[in-house]
């Protein structure tokens, strides 16, 4: 069997060709679910706290 060479090209960026990455900017849905996340996250853990504290005071 013949070895095979693995050649790696790479697509290079010229001067030619300007980046064209559209940059996607936050709208208000995004901005509404990350409020959402961050109050369901916080909520968590604070309902986990408690729990853990009045479960302590409760079996005291």
């Amino acid at each position: 069997m013949k070895e095979l060479e693995v050649v790696q090209v790479r697509k290079r960026k010229t001067a030619e060709q300007p980046m064209e990455q559209p940059v996607k900017k936050p709208d208000a849905y995004d901005k509404v679910v990350e409020k959402a996340f961050w109050f369901v996250i916080g909520f968590s853990i604070a309902l986990m706290v408690c729990c853990v504290a009045f479960g302590q005071t409760i079996n005291a």
